[in-house]
Parts: C-alpha cells; sequence; structure tokens
C-alpha cells in the first residue's frame, strides 16, 4: 500500500491553517481589550482569507432589515429584507459566492466607502452568521477581480462566520444586560421622585398616573400637600428617554427647594424658568402646567407654560373647557419678571384634567389621532367616577382606539375633582405610577 506523503502533508498544513485562524480570532474577538467585536471579526475575516476588504452586517430578527456594521459609515446604510446580496444570504439563511458583484446595493455602499475601489469589485463571498438558528447578520468577503476560490478559503470562511456569530451572540448579550441594568436605575431614581401617594384633600379626589413611551420618560408629575396650598405640577420635556428625564427632574428638584425657601408661585417661575434657560441646550426645553389649589376656596392660581390641551370639566353646565398657554414653555428665554399667575374657581363636581399630549396623540393604523374631543367625552361620561376609575377608561380608550399600534409618547395624567356637597361614589385619592 502505497501513501501520497506530500498530499497528507499539504492536508495537514491546511488543518494548522485553519487552526491557527480560527485561534487568531477567537482571541481577536474575546480578548480583554476587545472594543468592538464587528471590527474584530471583519479584521479577523480579512487577514485570514485574503480578501480585500470584508463588511459586516446586523440583522433585525424581527423585521429581517439589514445595518451595516463594518465599515463603519454615519449613518450606516440599511437594507430592506432580501436586499442586495447580504438580504439572499440573510433570507436563505446560505452562503453566497458571486463572481462579478459590482453593480449590487450593499457591494455600491460597502465600496463607496473606498473611492479608488469603487466599481472595481470582483467576486464577492457572502455568508450567514448564524447562532441558536438565527441569522444575527451577514459577513461579507470582498476579493480582487479574477480571484480563484479554492475549497479551503472556503471553509475558512465559514468556520469565521461560524465562530463570529457566536462571539456576536454574546456581545450582543453583555450589552442588553449593562443596558439593562442601568435603565433599571434610571427608571428606579425617575420613579422615586413621583409621588408615591396623592395628597389627602378633603372634599377632593386626586389621582395621578406615569406611562412612560420608553424606558424613561420626558413627562413628569407632582402634587404634595404644602402650607400655602396642594402644589399641582405637571411637565414634559421634549423628547423621551434619558435626556428629557434629567431635565424633567432638574425643574422638578427646583421647584421643590424653592417653595421650600419660602418662594411664591410666581417667583418660583421665573426663576426656574431662567435657570433652564441657561442650562438646557437652545433646543430643548420643557412645557409644564404648574399650580396651587386652596381646598378653602377651591381656587387654583396657575401658570401654563406651553402645556395644552388641558381639560377642566363644568359639572353644572355638563361642559368642557380647554385651558390655554399663559405663558411659552420653560427654558425657551429669560424673563425679567414675574409674571402674574392666572386663576379658576373649581365648582362642586368640576374636574380638572391635566394630561400630556401623549394621551391626545395616540394614533391608529390610518394615523388619526385619538384627541381632545375623545377624551372630552371619556370625561363626560365618567364624571361620577373614582378618578382611579376615570383615569383607566382614558387609558382603555386610547388603547382601544390605537388597536395595537404602540404609543409613541409618554403618557401622563393628574385628574383632580371637587366633590358634591353630598359626596357621590367618586371619593380617594392615589396613583398609578
Amino acid at each position: 500500500m502505497s501513501v501520497d506523503t506530500a498530499g497528507q502533508a499539504g492536508e495537514d498544513a491546511t488543518r494548522k491553517d485553519l487552526l491557527e485562524a480560527l485561534l487568531a480570532t477567537t482571541r481577536a474577538l474575546g480578548g480583554p481589550e476587545t472594543g468592538s467585536a464587528a471590527a474584530e471579526l471583519a479584521e479577523a475575516a480579512r487577514a485570514q482569507t485574503g480578501a480585500r476588504s470584508a463588511a459586516l452586517w446586523r440583522r433585525d430578527t424581527q423585521t429581517g432589515e439589514l445595518t451595516l456594521l463594518m465599515p463603519v459609515r454615519d449613518p450606516p446604510p440599511r437594507l430592506a429584507t432580501g436586499a442586495g446580496l447580504a438580504g439572499r444570504c440573510a433570507e436563505s439563511g446560505r452562503m453566497l459566492l458571486e463572481v462579478d458583484a459590482g453593480t449590487a446595493v450593499d457591494i455600491v455602499a460597502i465600496t463607496a466607502i473606498d473611492h479608488d475601489r469603487a466599481g472595481r469589485t470582483g467576486a464577492v463571498l457572502s455568508l450567514p452568521l448564524v447562532a441558536e438558528a438565527a441569522v444575527l447578520g451577514v459577513l461579507q468577503l470582498l476579493f480582487e477581480s479574477g480571484r480563484g476560490f479554492d475549497p479551503n478559503t472556503v471553509l475558512l470562511a465559514q468556520v469565521l462566520a461560524a465562530e463570529g456569530a457566536l462571539a456576536l451572540r454574546e456581545a450582543d448579550l453583555g450589552e442588553v444586560n449593562t443596558l439593562h441594568s442601568e435603565v433599571e436605575v434610571a427608571r428606579a431614581i425617575q420613579r422615586s421622585t413621583l409621588p408615591t401617594e396623592m395628597p389627602v384633600v378633603p372634599g377632593y379626589d386626586l389621582y395621578g398616573h406615569f406611562q412612560p413611551a420608553t424606558y424613561a420618560g420626558g413627562d413628569m408629575f407632582d402634587a404634595v400637600q404644602l402650607p400655602t396650598g396642594v402644589f399641582l405640577l405637571l411637565g414634559d420635556a421634549t423628547g423621551h428617554g434619558f435626556g428629557p428625564a434629567l431635565s424633567a427632574m432638574e425643574m422638578q428638584g427646583m421647584l421643590r427647594v424653592a417653595f421650600r425657601l419660602g418662594a411664591s408661585l410666581d417667583d418660583a417661575y421665573r426663576h426656574v424658568n431662567n435657570q433652564l434657560a441657561e442650562d438646557l441646550p437652545d433646543d430643548r426645553f420643557i412645557s409644564a402646567f404648574m399650580a396651587f389649589l386652596d381646598p378653602g376656596t377651591h381656587v387654583v392660581r396657575y401658570h401654563c407654560a406651553g402645556q395644552g390641551p388641558l381639560l377642566l370639566y363644568r359639572a353644572g353646565d355638563d361642559r368642557c373647557e380647554w385651558i390655554t398657554p399663559t405663558m411659552f414653555p420653560v427654558g425657551v428665554m429669560e424673563l425679567t419678571e414675574a409674571p402674574v399667575a392666572a386663576t379658576l374657581e373649581l365648582g362642586e363636581g368640576d374636574i380638572l384634567a391635566l394630561i400630556s399630549d401623549g394621551l391626545f396623540e395616540r394614533v391608529d393604523a390610518a394615523n388619526e389621532e385619538f384627541g381632545p374631543e375623545r377624551v372630552a367625552e371619556v370625561v363626560r361620561r365618567g364624571q361620577r367616577l373614582p378618578m382611579a376609575e376615570l383615569c383607566r377608561r382614558l387609558l382603555d380608550a386610547a388603547d382601544a382606539f390605537a388597536d395595537g399600534i404602540a404609543a409613541a409618547d409618554d403618557v401622563t395624567l393628574i385628574l383632580v375633582r371637587r366633590l358634591p356637597a353630598v359626596a357621590d361614589n367618586g371619593s380617594g385619592s392615589g396613583t398609578g405610577t
């Protein structure tokens, strides 16, 4: 029996190359100095296969859309499901080899990074990154024109893609876990600034609710019994997320300090506005309704800084009025003088409904808004209900109207009802945070 020692040596060398390439990639992706798994994977794949360049696409497992991670481009190109060679690869979950792919939409997006090479793309090898039966992305290797392919190059690329998929999955899980921890801290901090219970005010039923659209919200509310009356605050910072949440908390904190130091509503409004005008970026502001309710006289003194629409239900006439802004939003520009608060008086059975625009602007599949008229109708029908129940009905009505379309903005409500002299079933107080 004869043995082909030259052939055996070649196979051994190939296995050695594959093993060394795999180990090098594993070290690059898993080492303590790894800054970006995507960058490390693309560079390792390029270097080990002799490709001219490498690209990495991340796949949204819900929509199938692909986003280019490497090479870095701002903004990163996106591919619809099935678009380009990468889209076909991701959709099928199989490797694709294209000998001349210069006009493919994904290849044009990649080679546009390197203007000297644009339009000169040769062969392209597209490999799905699969982990636990899910296609997480696509690795593409671009080779010079006229490059031939041997089985070892293809095998090596497949090994690298498999290793890269696992590394990216672990990186994603690490990012998700870290983000989840940070989100929980931010959520806890924001919720700690909200009232855990609404003040118990004789002759009144108060209820508050806060529902962020994302991990943290730009909305906030406050309700607290102070020597000067019941302080009510509804704020809505532009946008939603961590940044607006911090702005809203800053305003709330400054107002609390101002009232502890004995400032009037008008002076507190001016000083807080001027400080935020200095602190906030030019394109940021906070719309707010801040007021004091005197339970003895039933008079509400307020500043409505760009917040609206706000509803005032008049039980005696069974009609709804709308409170319009008295000032521009907080933080837009400095004030040289303290503005004078507006006033309103609550009659028996009247409801002051402070509602952020997130509820009014809930949309359905046709992009129609829930709107003020629907809100007013729910309030009219539920005027005698406890405010906690009325809040639930408002939220349920908006959900039913949206019919599965998620809220795009935070939703916050403060409902204040003056009870009739002979109290009906609408009594109590609480929060829905």
